[in-house]
């Protein structure tokens, strides 16, 4: 039974699809819970400005949470990115992402905008050197965690996105490997200590690049032998995709030998059965 979406988008950032569409459709759903995380302030990014008022926005969510007492819950939720400011008070959990490499000279290049930009940057920023530019990546996220305290790790390893449909990295080579999993292993070791969570992604299938969640399957075997508490999230920007490739996502799961995830139920993130 899968009770809620803690990773959901809507009109205030760049999703499709309204704060009270995505809710009807979360009931429609049989949910008993919704977990709102718009995009964090980018002012920096045209692309995705993220949520351009905070106050408004809790404003609105603390409206539908009211309007929707008894039929749905609603969480107060910011995807916060590392090189956005701090976000107001308020909220009742963040998840840390990092959608930007190391800015330089004050600009800012995208980690998952489009191939183009992204074989852009390894061109001009890293003389097209892949495992420089996945070491600035999960650096960042090592450090965004360690600092920040997110609740949810979000997409661990979004820097692989476009790789499936246009190849620029070998995830099978173990010079990458290796970089990831250290990365992971840090990751663990700062959310076990204010009991945070791992991310098991599935937005970038309902976007047709790719066929598996995040993180790739080596690296949620590192999540199982370490017992790292994961949650199944679709990073949905739309009605129809709020549990985009869930059952097939437990199935994987449990095929590796996870027992349990966490859920957002009646406003708690707790355990429940896979």
């Amino acid at each position: 039974m899968f009770y809620s979406n803690a990773h959901t988008h809507s009109t205030w950032c760049d999703g499709k699809d309204s704060l009270e569409a995505m809710a009807q459709a979360a009931i429609d759903l049989g949910f008993t819970d919704l977990g709102f995380t718009s995009h964090s302030p980018a002012f920096f990014d045209p692309s995705c400005l993220g949520v351009q008022n905070e106050v408004a926005y809790q404003a609105a969510l603390h409206r539908l949470k009211e309007d929707l007492a008894g039929r749905l819950t609603i969480s107060l939720g910011l995807e916060w990115d590392y090189y956005s400011a701090d976000p107001i008070n308020g909220y009742d959990y963040t998840i840390g992402s990092v959608h930007y490499f190391p800015p330089r000279q004050g600009i800012f290049r995208s980690v998952d905008e489009s191939p183009e930009s992204l074989k852009q940057t390894l061109a001009e920023w890293y003389q097209g050197d892949a495992l420089k530019m996945v070491r600035d990546y999960y650096d960042t996220v090592v450090k965004h965690i360690h600092q920040n305290r997110s609740k949810i790790v979000g997409h661990f390893d979004l820097i692989t996105k476009f790789n499936e449909k246009y190849p620029w990295l070998d995830e099978d080579s173990a010079d990458y490997q290796a970089i990831a999993l250290q990365a992971l292993n840090d990751v663990i070791d700062s959310i076990q200590t204010y009991d945070g969570m791992v991310e098991i992604n599935t937005g970038a299938i309902s976007r047709n690049w790719k066929t598996t969640p995040y993180p790739s399957v080596f690296l949620l075997k590192q999540l199982k032998r370490r017992n790292c508490p994961i949650i199944i999230t679709s990073d949905s920007h739309e009605t129809t995709t709020l549990t985009c490739h869930f059952k097939e996502t437990k199935a994987l799961l449990q095929s590796l030998g996870f027992t349990e995830t966490m859920q957002l139920k009646d406003g708690i993130f707790s355990a429940n059965s896979l």
